[in-house]
């Protein structure tokens, strides 16, 4: 996992494609805008499938959740 550090009004690029940038920053939240192609497919973590890993942490994460 990459992890960077922003202030308000910086950003960062993903394959020259996808442009992320924090707009806000609160208490417990952080507000982010996305500018990507129409074709680009972004969506919520908690609307994802898991991914599966090799030692299963993943898994055991759905179903402790769940």
């Amino acid at each position: 996992m990459l992890v960077l550090e922003r202030k308000i009004q910086e950003g960062f690029w993903i394959e020259d494609r996808i442009f992320v940038k924090v707009l806000g920053i609160g208490r417990k939240r952080v507000k982010l805008g996305i500018e990507a192609p129409t074709d680009a497919k972004i969506l919520r973590g908690e609307l994802r499938s898991p991914v599966p890993s090799k030692n299963g942490t993943a898994e055991r994460i759905e179903k402790e959740a769940g």
